[in-house]
């Protein structure tokens, strides 16, 4: 079964909502592209496999070709995914106010 590895994904290749997603395994061949596929993913210590796939959700439409006569979706070479939802992280930490116990010094 073919899932996404890309973060916050749910896409699998079984579900029904899903039948008109194609899925693309990792360019293991090309080191640099892979490198550049794995830094597009922000996810630490991801190492792709044979089995590792990215679904066309994360794919601009300029990345495909179509067909003729299947009109199967074809990815174009050296294409790159560069459509994913990340959660946006605090660039600063609040410092809360936090009470000091004053002392009083009344005489």
């Amino acid at each position: 079964m073919s899932y996404c590895v890309a973060y916050g994904c749910i896409n699998k290749k079984d579900r029904k909502d899903c039948r008109t997603k194609s899925f693309f395994g990792f360019p293991l061949k090309n080191l640099s592209l892979v490198k550049t596929w794995v830094k597009m993913l922000r996810r630490d210590n991801f190492q792709p496999s044979p089995y590792s796939k990215i679904c066309s959700d994360h794919f601009d439409e300029s990345c495909f070709e179509y067909q003729p006569f299947t009109n199967r979706r074809q990815q174009k070479p050296g294409s790159i995914p560069t459509i994913f939802v990340f959660s946006k992280a605090t660039s600063s930490r609040r410092v809360l106010d936090r009470c000091l116990p004053t002392t009083s010094t009344e005489t």
